[in-house]
C-alpha cells in the first residue's frame, strides 16, 4: 500500500543535474501507507491501468534478493501480501509471513516507460556513441560505500578505451556524500535516476540504461539484472568495497538501522553472490545463456505480465485485502463485545465487593460501639468495687474501734455525755 507523491518538480531535469535531482522530496503523509520507493508503485500501476491515487495493497520487495534475507516492511506489515520480482522470493516469504501470499512480477524496471521520449532516445545515444555505463558501489542508510575511486577510475578507462563516451550513475546517497567530484576530475559524465522518493526514478534509470552498450559495476546490485533484461551486457569487476557505519546526523545508528547495516554485511557473504561475480566477471559485449538463466532465478524474468495480467492481479490482492480487512473488523468487533461483558462482569464484581466491604464496616461499627459500651460497663463496675472496697474499708475500721479495749474502758463515759445532750 503505496502513498502518493507531492507534484514532480524534478520531471524535466536533465539527468546531468544530479544535485537538483537528489533534493528531498516530501511525500504525502496520512499515517496509514506505505512510501513509494523507486516509483515501482507508480510504475506498476501506470502498467496496469490503474488511477494514480490507486493504493497497492501489498507490500512491495524494492530490490532483487539473492538470500532469505526479508525488509524490515515485511515485519512490520506482517499481515499484508507481497510482491516480488522471483519464485525464489515467493518462497522466502511465503515461508516467513504465512499463508498472506506472494505474487512475482518480474524486474520493475520491464513494466517503467522511458523517461525520454524515441526521439530523445535515439538523440542521446547518437550523442554518447558506443557509451559505457558504469554503476559504483552505492552506500545505503547507515552504510556508506568506501572503495579507491582513483583506482576505479584507472580501470574504467582500461575498458573506455573501446567506446566513445562514459558515464557513471550514481546513487542518491553517494550524490550527497559528493562522490560526484571524484569522478568528474576524470573526465567522467555523471548522471543519477534522483531520489528514492523521485516518482520519475524507474523511468530515468530505464532512459539511462537503454542510452548505453555496456555496462558495468564493483559491486552487485538490482542494476544489474535491470541491464541483462534491457539487453545490455554487464561487467561486474571484483574490487575491494567495504561497507563503513555511518550516521547522516553523525549520532549512534537506531536499532533498525543497525540491524539494516548488520543484514547488508550478511548479505554481502552470500555464495550466490559469488557465483554471479564468476559469470559477470570477463568484458565482453554478449549476454551468454548462462547468465540470462542464473539471473532469471532472482529477477524474474519469465514472470512478466502483461497489462492485463498485472491490473487482474493487483485487483486480487485488493479483494484478499479487503476480505481479511472484513475479518479483522469482525474480530474486533468480537472482542469489543466480549470486552463489554467481562467489563459488566467486573463492574458487578466491583459493586459486590463495594456492599461487602460496605456491611464489614458497618460490622466493624457495631463491634466498635460494643467495645466501647463494654468499657462503660468495665469502668462501671470498677467503680462500684472501689466504692465497696471503701466501704468495706470503713466497717472494718468502725469494727476494729469497737471492739477495741480503749472504746469497751471508756463506755460508761460515752453515757454520761449521752444523758448531757
Amino acid at each position: 500500500m503505496y502513498s502518493r507523491f507531492q507534484n514532480n518538480k524534478t520531471k524535466n531535469l536533465e539527468f546531468t543535474d544530479i544535485y537538483k535531482l537528489v533534493e528531498p522530496i516530501k511525500k504525502l503523509e496520512d499515517g496509514k501507507w506505505l512510501p513509494d520507493i523507486y516509483s515501482i508503485g507508480k510504475t506498476l500501476k501506470e502498467y496496469a491501468g490503474l488511477p494514480s491515487d490507486y493504493e497497492i495493497k501489498a507490500f512491495i520487495e524494492h530490490a532483487a534478493q539473492l538470500s532469505d534475507y526479508t525488509e524490515h516492511g515485511f515485519r512490520v506489515h506482517p499481515s499484508l501480501p507481497s510482491i516480488v520480482p522471483s519464485q525464489f522470493r515467493v518462497s522466502v516469504i511465503e515461508g516467513v509471513t504465512g499463508n498472506n501470499g506472494a505474487y512475482a512480477v518480474g524486474p520493475y524496471i520491464a513494466y517503467a516507460k522511458s523517461a525520454l521520449s524515441k526521439e530523445k532516445l535515439e538523440s542521446e545515444r547518437e550523442r554518447l556513441g558506443r557509451n559505457l555505463l558504469v554503476f559504483p558501489a552505492h552506500s545505503i542508510r547507515g552504510l556508506m560505500a568506501s572503495y579507491d575511486i582513483d583506482m576505479f577510475c584507472e580501470k574504467i578507462k582500461e575498458i573506455a578505451k573501446e567506446y566513445d563516451s562514459v558515464r557513471i550513475c550514481l546513487y542518491w546517497k553517494d550524490v550527497l556524500l559528493d562522490t560526484a567530484d571524484k569522478y568528474k576530475k576524470h573526465g567522467f559524465e555523471v548522471v543519477t535516476a534522483g531520489h528514492y522518493y523521485d516518482p520519475m526514478f524507474m523511468p530515468r534509470l530505464k532512459s539511462i540504461i537503454e542510452t548505453s552498450t555496456m555496462t558495468m559495476s564493483n559491486k552487485l546490485g538490482t542494476y544489474v539484472g535491470y541491464s541483462i533484461y534491457l539487453n545490455k551486457p554487464h561487467y561486474l569487476l571484483k574490487s575491494n568495497v567495504v561497507m563503513d557505519k555511518i550516521s547522516s546526523d553523525g549520532k549512534e545508528l537506531s536499532e533498525i538501522e543497525y540491524n539494516i547495516s548488520r543484514n547488508m554485511r550478511n548479505r554481502l557473504k552470500n555464495p550466490n553472490i559469488d557465483l554471479i561475480f564468476e559469470l559477470l566477471s570477463k568484458n565482453q559485449e554478449i549476454i551468454t545463456e548462462d547468465q540470462y538463466n542464473h539471473l532469471n532465478k532472482y529477477w524474474g524474468f519469465d514472470q512478466l505480465k502483461t497489462p492485463q495480467q498485472l491490473r487482474k492481479l493487483l485487483l486480487e490482492i485488493e479483494g484478499e485485502y479487503q476480505i481479511k480487512t472484513n475479518d479483522i473488523k469482525l474480530l474486533k468487533n468480537n472482542i469489543k463485545d466480549k470486552n463489554k461483558v467481562i467489563q459488566r462482569r467486573d463492574d458487578l464484581i466491583r459493586t459486590k465487593d463495594e456492599v461487602i466491604t460496605e456491611k464489614n464496616n458497618i460490622i466493624k461499627g457495631r463491634d466498635d460501639t460494643i467495645h466501647e459500651k463494654n468499657n462503660i460497663i468495665k469502668s462501671r463496675d470498677d467503680t462500684i468495687h472501689e466504692k465497696n472496697n471503701i466501704i468495706r474499708s470503713r466497717e472494718d475500721t468502725i469494727n476494729k474501734i469497737i471492739n477495741s479495749n480503749s472504746w469497751k474502758m471508756t463506755g460508761h463515759v460515752r453515757k454520761i455525755f449521752s444523758w448531757i445532750r
